[in-house]
C-alpha cells in the first residue's frame, strides 16, 4: 500500500467516525456545550457525489432558538468570556491547535456532504481557519485602547463586545467561512449562534465539539441545524440578537436588513454575490500557459461555486494573433482538468452542491447557446450519478441573457475580448456587483493604472487571490453591506465603541 493510499484511508476512517458520531445520535444541534436533537423538520443529508442519503438530522424548532439565545445571553452576561481577553486568547489558540489536529475529519465531512475536494480542504480550508483563529487571538493580545486629554478633562476610547452574534453560513466553504465569522466574533468577546446551511452542516457541528474541548465556555458557541426560511428568518427577527452576519444571496441579505428594521435594529453585516472578472492585459502578459493555469483555478475551483470565481475572462488587446494564442491556452488548460471523486488526490473538480444548482447552471448555459453563445472547449465526461456539471468556457454570451448578467455560481466562465483597457474597466465597474476581480499585468506602472480605476473590494494582481487572514474581505455596491470578514476590520464588526470621559475638577 502506498503512502498516498494509506493517508487517504486514514482520512476516510477518521472522517467516517466523526460523521457517525453526529448522525447516529441525530445530534444536529449544539447548545450550551452539549449535543441535542432538534424538534423541527427532518433534513436529509445528500451526497452530491453520488446522490446517496448519508443520514438525516432534525432541524431546530423555534423554541430551541429561543432557548439557545437565552443560554448565550446568560453565558455572555454572567461569565468571564466577555471581559477576559487573556482567557479568550488562550482558548482561541488552543482551538486553533485542535482544528489543525482534526484536519482529516473536517475535510472528510466537507467532502462527503458538500462535494469539496478533500485534499483542498486539508491544504487550504482548514489552515485558513487555523490562521484566522491565531490572527484574532494575536489582535486582542495587544489592544490598549486610545487615551485622550483636553483642557476640561481626560478619558479613553475602548471597544466592548456587541453581545449575541448570529452567523448564518453558506454551503460552499463550510469550515472556511465558519472560521471567518467565528474567529473575530469570539475574539471580540461575544457569544455566538451559528446556523449552518442545510446542505453542509456537519463540519460546524464537529467544530463546536472542538470549541468546547478547547475551553470555550458553555453557551458561548452554539450551532443550530435548520432551514433559511425557518430558523434563519427567525434569527433575523429575534429581539435579543445584537449582530447578524450573513454570507449568501442578495435577496436573502436584503430580507435581513428588513428584519433588522422590523425588530431591534440589530447590526447586519452582509457578504453577497459577485461576478468577478479576470482581466488579462495581453500587451503586458508573458506566459499564456501559466496565466491560463491560474485562471482555471479562479474560474473552476470549488466547481465555480465561489462568490469570487472568475465567471468572466477578459482579454484586452487588439492583436488577433495574441488573442488566439491566449484562447488556445485557456481551452487547453480547461480540457486538462480532471472531474471526479472528491477523495481522489488527482481530482481537480468535484460536483455542484445539489440538483437545483445543476439544473439552474444547465438552463442558463443552454439558454445562452440558444441565443447565439458558443461553447469553446470539449467538455469533460461527468459521472452518471450525483450532481455534476463540466468545466465550460463559453463565448459570445448575449448581455441580456441570464448568463450574461447574473451570477452563474458554477463551473462556467465567459471569454470576452476588449480592444481597450477602458472598456475592460467598464465591464467590471458597471456591474451591480463589486466583490473582487483579478488583473494580470506585468508592467508595474500599468498595474497602478488598473488599481486606480477598478472598484471592487479585493483586486488581485498577477495571480488569483482573496488576500489573507490579515486583509479585509467584502464587496462594494450590491456585493456587500457594512462589515468586512478578515483583518482587524472583521473584529470591529463585532464590537461597539465606548467613550469614557472624566471631567477635571
Amino acid at each position: 500500500m502506498t503512502d498516498t493510499t494509506t493517508t487517504d484511508q486514514a482520512l476516510r476512517d477518521r472522517g467516517e467516525a466523526a460523521l457517525r458520531s453526529i448522525i447516529d445520535g441525530d445530534n444536529g444541534l449544539w447548545i450550551g456545550g452539549r449535543p441535542q436533537t432538534g424538534d423541527g423538520d427532518q433534513i436529509d443529508l445528500i451526497s452530491p457525489s453520488d446522490g446517496t442519503v448519508l443520514g438525516s438530522l432534525t432541524a431546530a424548532g423555534r423554541h430551541q432558538l429561543d432557548e439557545t439565545v437565552t443560554r448565550a445571553r446568560t453565558a455572555f452576561d454572567t461569565g468571564d468570556w466577555a471581559g477576559d481577553a487573556t482567557l479568550r486568547t488562550r482558548v482561541l489558540r488552543r482551538l486553533a491547535d485542535l482544528v489543525e489536529d482534526d484536519a482529516a475529519e473536517i475535510a472528510y465531512l466537507d467532502a462527503v456532504e458538500a462535494g469539496k475536494i478533500a485534499v483542498g480542504s486539508v491544504d487550504e480550508d482548514v489552515p485558513d481557519v487555523v490562521a484566522n483563529l491565531r490572527f484574532a487571538a494575536d489582535l486582542i493580545s495587544h489592544d490598549d485602547g486610545r487615551y485622550l486629554r483636553s483642557a476640561d478633562g481626560w478619558g479613553w476610547v475602548t471597544t466592548v463586545p456587541a453581545g449575541i452574534v448570529a452567523a448564518i453560513l453558506p454551503w460552499n466553504y463550510p469550515i472556511a467561512m465558519l472560521g471567518w465569522k467565528v474567529a473575530p466574533a469570539l475574539a471580540a468577546g461575544n457569544a455566538m449562534i451559528i446556523k449552518t446551511s442545510e446542505d453542509s452542516t456537519l463540519s460546524a457541528l464537529h467544530f463546536a465539539r472542538l470549541a468546547t474541548k478547547a475551553g470555550v465556555p458553555d453557551g458561548i458557541l452554539n450551532v443550530l441545524t435548520g432551514t433559511g426560511p425557518g430558523i434563519g428568518a427567525a434569527m433575523g427577527l429575534h429581539e435579543d440578537i445584537d449582530v447578524l452576519t450573513f454570507t449568501g444571496s442578495g435577496p436573502v441579505g436584503r430580507s435581513f436588513l428588513e428584519s433588522s428594521a422590523r425588530s431591534n435594529l440589530k447590526k447586519v453585516s452582509l457578504e453577497l454575490g459577485g461576478r468577478a472578472g479576470y482581466i488579462v492585459d495581453a500587451d503586458h502578459a508573458g506566459d499564456f500557459t501559466a496565466i491560463a493555469a491560474d485562471i482555471i483555478g479562479a474560474a473552476f475551483g470549488t466547481s465555480g461555486q465561489n462568490c469570487t470565481a472568475a465567471s468572466r475572462v477578459i482579454c484586452v488587446g487588439a492583436d488577433d494573433e495574441r488573442f488566439a494564442d491566449f484562447r488556445t491556452a485557456l481551452i487547453a488548460a480547461t480540457e486538462a482538468l480532471t472531474v471526479g471523486d472528491p477523495f481522489d488526490p488527482a481530482t481537480d473538480i468535484g460536483p455542484v452542491i445539489n440538483t437545483k444548482a445543476r439544473d439552474r447552471i444547465t438552463t442558463w448555459v443552454d439558454e445562452a447557446v440558444d441565443q447565439g453563445a458558443r461553447i469553446a472547449n470539449t467538455r469533460a465526461e461527468v459521472p452518471p450519478t450525483g450532481t455534476w456539471y463540466p468545466p465550460t468556457v463559453i463565448e459570445s454570451v448575449p448581455d441580456d441573457s441570464r448568463l450574461g448578467s447574473g451570477e452563474i455560481f458554477g463551473p462556467v466562465t465567459h471569454l470576452v475580448r476588449c480592444d481597450t483597457r477602458e472598456a475592460a474597466v467598464a465591464l467590471i465597474n458597471d456591474e451591480p456587483y463589486g466583490l473582487a476581480s483579478t488583473v494580470w499585468c506585468e508592467d508595474i506602472g500599468r498595474v497602478r493604472w488598473w488599481a486606480d480605476r477598478i472598484r471592487v473590494g479585493t483586486l488581485a494582481v498577477n495571480g488569483y487571490s482573496e488576500g489573507t487572514e490579515a486583509t479585509p474581505f467584502g464587496g462594494m455596491r450590491q456585493s456587500g453591506f457594512w462589515g468586512r470578514d478578515n483583518g482587524p476590520e472583521a473584529l470591529a464588526s463585532y464590537q461597539e465603541t465606548m467613550t469614557v470621559w472624566v471631567a477635571d475638577d
